[in-house]
């Protein structure tokens, strides 16, 4: 794959030429990754991009705040320098955060959304404060916010990230050569540093902003009006798939499908499953 560079500063990756296509990857994860979905749904007519998440390549810029409403007007700014049509959107992971954001700041750019492992909605930060089975899966996310943590998942070659895959898609073998391409891009420069102030800047005030603050208010308030499609593994070890009931409450049109005997990566998981699904979908 040919690394690209568009004119609003961002590296991202594309295959095919056609209806544009985006997808926005999560932690841990990277664009390479993606590979099988650029050839697949490329050579289904569409362009399909893979850009990376803001501070995710060595070279990106510092952002003021990494919340994900900051990250979602980063993305916004890469959705407009690659194309002029409106893009079929998908997320993953923290992408789906975003991507809800983008929904709600710009819902003239999404033709239809796409969310994969993360719900839209109250659900997952109310449990945060009183879910005991979640709060025991988001340990990582409480963990982050301390400074050992920068030495830390680094030690013994990343072997954190390594059980973050493990624990978040059991019974998965095939993990071992998409964690190692992501351990290769959070090895290089600053961008651990960068990916764990997502979560920090979730949690801490002090790395928030008045301004994003209001906005992402603001966006809760209203529903997210082109048609969606959320997919959720049912062994998710990272995020329960239970939390996206009452999700359809934020949505003008949601279709949910909960996949069985897969977990927090299904993009990776169960390739041929989703891609057809979100094929399906959107065609």
């Amino acid at each position: 794959m040919e690394l690209l560079q568009s004119n609003s500063g961002h590296y991202y990756y594309s295959e095919g030429r056609g209806n544009p296509i985006v997808f926005l990857h999560g932690f841990p994860d990277c664009p390479e990754n993606y590979k099988n979905q650029l050839s697949f749904f490329a050579s289904k007519g569409y362009q399909a991009f893979v850009p990376y998440m803001p501070g995710y390549h060595p070279e990106d810029k510092d952002l003021d705040t990494y919340q994900s409403v900051r990250v979602a007007e980063e993305v916004i700014g890469f959705i407009e320098s690659v194309t002029d049509q409106p893009i079929i959107l998908v997320g993953h992971d923290w992408g789906s955060s975003v991507s809800y954001a983008i929904a709600g700041i710009r819902p003239d750019l999404i033709e239809r959304l796409i969310s994969i492992s993360v719900p839209h909605g109250l659900s997952v930060g109310t449990a945060f404060l009183s879910d005991a089975e979640q709060q025991r899966k988001s340990w990582y996310m409480f963990f982050f916010q301390l400074e050992i943590a920068d030495i830390a998942v680094p030690f013994n070659n990343f072997n954190f990230i390594e059980r973050l895959w493990v624990d978040w898609s059991p019974n998965w073998p095939e993990y071992k050569e998409y964690t190692n391409t992501t351990i290769e891009v959070l090895s290089k420069g600053s961008v651990l540093s960068k990916a764990l102030a997502y979560y920090r800047c979730t949690f801490k005030p002090e790395l928030q902003t008045d301004r994003i603050n209001k906005l992402a208010e603001s966006l809760l308030a209203d529903k997210i009006s082109m048609p969606s499609l959320y997919l959720h593994g049912e062994n998710d070890g990272c995020i329960g798939h239970y939390l996206s009931e009452g999700m359809e409450n934020f949505f003008e049109d949601l279709t949910i499908e909960i996949l069985p005997d897969c977990g927090h990566f299904l993009h990776l998981e169960k390739k041929e499953l989703t891609n057809n699904l979100i094929l399906e979908f959107i065609s």
